[in-house]
């Protein structure tokens, strides 16, 4: 059954006892019934013109009454739910979060509204209002991001610890557990994090680990190195160096008799675990096991 031929003529009030019988069968009829029903409901009366006249000249002599109109009430309330539902729709839609994650052993990267570029490390989670970037420059962070800002592009990333202010630069944020740091590579940026502002230039960093803040400075690295899969460390507590490795290799570490705050320079590559290991494990005379194909066990030379 063509379903456009039958609305046509019922429309048209054409249809013949047989094709509306057919016709009203179809759950388009009912669908279409309701529509009509709801449509009536709301039907504005029939206007008088002789009625209307009289009652004007009425209003003229003096003799003119409150005329009550208790058809409106249906009428305004209907619009006003409309008017709302619309702006709530609004707000929502503007409102809507764009976001990107990666997972463990994955880097992905994004472009921000201002062509400005996001490159995502390992387990990290990054969020932006793409409809609002005009008026709402604010890119959420959790995790380790590498930025490279379009020229005269401004916006702020925000993290549990601190929020990165930037203009036309490279930079990189690092906000894990305990772990908070902000490296830059050009421009400039300002670090704002528990009350103090600090400015960044190029080969400068900022960062606090576990509670402890401190500055670098003369750094001659052009870009962070796990862009080129390879995580690097300066005195760093041990323990950051393994769930860096866990999320670089999606693994399970565990570790026996091994002094977890014991600090660590040095790095590993994200391409051969084994390799990887010994770079972490040989400068701190520490064997390990693999027990499970996901599961790998540190300990000391003597156990």
């Amino acid at each position: 059954m063509e379903i456009e031929y039958y609305i046509k003529k019922w429309l048209e009030g054409t249809l013949s006892e047989e094709e509306r019988m057919v016709f009203e069968a179809s759950p388009e009829f009912k669908s279409l019934e309701k529509i009509d029903k709801s449509v009536q409901a709301f039907k504005v009366p029939d206007y008088n013109v002789e009625q209307e006249l009289e009652r004007i000249n009425d209003m003229k002599s003096g003799r003119g009454k409150i005329v009550r109109m208790p058809w409106l009430k249906p009428i305004f309330r209907v619009a006003a739910a409309i008017i709302v539902l619309i702006g709530v729709s609004f707000y929502f839609y503007l409102n809507v979060s764009t976001s990107m994650q990666t997972l463990v052993a994955e880097k992905d990267d994004l472009y921000l509204p201002d062509s400005s570029q996001i490159m995502l490390n390992a387990a990290t989670n990054i969020s932006y209002k793409a409809r609002l970037w005009n008026f709402n420059r604010k890119v959420k962070l959790n995790g380790e991001a590498f930025f490279k800002v379009a020229k005269g592009s401004k916006f702020d990333v925000v993290t549990s610890s601190g929020t990165v202010s930037v203009l036309g630069t490279q930079f990189n944020v690092k906000n894990r557990d305990n772990y908070f740091e902000v490296v830059c590579f050009e421009g400039l940026v300002e670090v704002q994090s528990s009350g103090e502002i600090t400015q960044l230039p190029p080969g400068h960093a900022f960062r606090i680990i576990n509670g402890k803040k401190d500055k670098r400075e003369n750094l001659t690295d052009i870009s962070p190195g796990w862009i080129n899969n390879e995580s690097s460390f300066l005195s760093v507590p041990f323990a950051q160096v393994i769930m860096e490795f866990e999320r670089q290799y999606d693994v399970k570490v565990i570790t026996r008799d091994v002094d977890l705050g014991q600090l660590f320079t040095g790095k590993f590559i994200h391409n051969n675990q084994t390799l990887a290991l010994q770079a972490i494990l040989l400068p701190l005379n520490l064997k390990f096991e693999i027990e499970k194909e996901n599961q790998i066990i540190l300990s000391g030379k003597g156990d």
